[in-house]
């Protein structure tokens, strides 16, 4: 047996064999004494534990760790594994093993694979967006040394573009053939991610094109999708967001609608007004720094007592925080529903989607149950996602497919203590319960400015500086993920 962890071989044995070399654990109980790769009758394996005594370690790779299996003259079992611990990144691992017995190999290859990919489909052939510029410009390095390695091991295809210029993904989204592609993968921050559902949605088959899943891989500032999916912990690990892709499947992902003078698009992650806004689109020269930028940018802000006017209005769902808390509860002891398996606003009767509650220019409908704010805030975020960035969980009790906006609003009386103390609070979602704080479930909501200048932030992407109105749509896109729900953003 060679010892070296980068070229390790390891020999396939029967349980009859007494050398000690590798072991996998089974559903049923296995045997004391069992060792060499036991081949079961019955298909299902968990763990998969690699013992190598002479070294003193000892490796569990779960069953979601394992990308493939390749049965040649050796058996390569290629997986995903952390590097240093749980909550450390994920990279390839390829461990080969001696066979002895090709059939019975074979069959075990076989069952092994069922039970990794079931319900799951193998080697997706993906269109994979990666902006060279974002993360600082790591997102191509981040591509080439971690992604790719995965998902060719994983036995996955794909074509590949380096977006170019701004709304350059839109372009590509809106005049890809789907129906070559399982799903378009971002390598990116969240930009790419709102240019991909912008171009999808402007599709005369839109209808079709909407269902075409989104894979997240951070490589920018701001890793909303990603951070939401893997958790504060995992947000930002590239192996862990492309082992969510390649075993991912379709979660339906509510949409909204935003309307501003004659234009309408879509927003996937949040629409911040006012401080939030501020520090999204006001630290664009502080960019070297990552996403510290927005902590320090944002403890200036609070400390300055910085307000902004404007007519607020929505149509409430909750606006009780504690109700809202039990809620979010609930709905993750639900079991979890899969985009094939939900129905959505557009369909063969319904091939557009409607604002049901009008557009920003319009005036609002009273029987409507609109509440009118005229106010200055700190700040006035809607959100469809809990993480906006690393230590940064804004509306904690977003969910992905609720139908509803969670409205976040910082009041003007906000002192200075207390805006640090909501700021500390931002990094757990634990903000949410303080007294200058209001969080709320919406359908809609509406916000016009009373000054002529300055930043609002819809995905974090500019946008004209004048009033907006956005709206839910319940599970109008999907996003690939393991675990068909956001990571826990709040505490039971």
């Amino acid at each position: 047996m060679d010892n070296t962890l980068s070229s390790m071989q390891l020999t396939i044995m029967k349980p009859s064999s007494q050398a000690v070399v590798c072991h996998v654990a089974l559903l049923h109980p296995v045997p004391v004494g069992v060792v060499g790769v036991f081949f079961p009758p019955v298909p299902p394996i968990f763990f998969l534990m690699v013992y190598i005594p002479s070294l003193l370690v000892n490796r569990t790779i779960r069953t979601v760790d394992i990308l493939n299996i390749v049965l040649q003259e050796q058996l390569n079992i290629a997986v995903c594994v952390p590097k240093a611990g749980p909550r450390s990144e994920s990279a390839l691992e390829v461990f080969q093993f001696q066979v002895k017995d090709q059939t019975q190999a074979a069959q075990w290859q076989a069952n092994v694979l069922s039970h990794v990919y079931k319900d799951v489909k193998r080697s997706k052939h993906f269109k994979v967006l990666v902006n060279p510029f974002g993360g600082q410009g790591h997102a191509k390095r981040l591509w080439e040394h971690i992604t790719e390695p995965l998902i060719k091991a994983a036995g996955c295809t794909y074509d590949i573009t380096y977006t170019t210029h701004r709304y350059h993904a839109k372009e590509i989204a809106r005049d890809l053939n789907i129906l070559q592609y399982d799903a378009v993968v971002c390598v990116s921050g969240d930009g790419v991610v709102h240019e991909v559902i912008n171009g999808l949605m402007e599709r005369s088959d839109a209808i079709i094109a909407h269902k075409l899943p989104i894979g997240a891989i951070p490589g920018g500032s701001g890793n909303a999708l990603s951070f939401s999916l893997l958790g504060e912990d995992h947000g930002a690990h590239v192996g862990n967001a492309t082992l969510g892709v390649i075993k991912g499947r379709a979660m339906p992902v509510d949409l909204c609608s935003v309307t501003q003078g004659n234009e309408r698009f879509f927003s996937f992650a949040l629409q911040s007004f006012g401080l939030i806004a501020d520090v999204d689109l006001g630290t664009e020269h502080m960019r070297w720094m990552g996403e510290a930028r927005f902590t320090v940018s944002a403890v200036g802000k609070l400390l300055s007592q910085a307000t902004t006017g404007c007519e607020l209005a929505y149509i409430p769902v909750e606006t009780s925080i504690k109700r809202i808390h039990e809620q979010y509860n609930e709905a993750r002891q639900r079991p979890v529903v899969w985009a094939d398996q939900t129905q959505d606003e557009l369909d063969t009767n319904h091939t557009s989607i409607i604002d049901k509650f009008g557009r920003a220019t319009d005036s609002l409908r009273q029987e409507d149950g609109w509440v009118v704010e005229n106010d200055d805030y700190v700040t006035v975020v809607g959100a469809k996602m809990p993480w906006i960035s690393k230590s940064t969980v804004t509306n904690p009790a977003a969910l992905p497919n609720d139908g509803c906006i969670d409205l976040l609003v910082f009041s003007k009386n906000m002192g200075r203590i207390a805006g640090l103390a909501v700021m500390i609070g931002v990094e757990t979602g634990e903000h949410v319960f303080h007294k200058d704080v209001r969080y709320m479930k919406v359908k809609a909501f509406r916000v016009s400015p009373k000054a002529s200048s300055g930043f609002i932030s819809m995905d974090g992407e500019h946008t004209p500086y004048q009033p907006y109105q956005v709206e839910a749509h319940r599970g109008l896109i999907s996003v690939l993920s393991i675990e068909g729900r956001y990571a826990r953003s709040m505490k039971q």
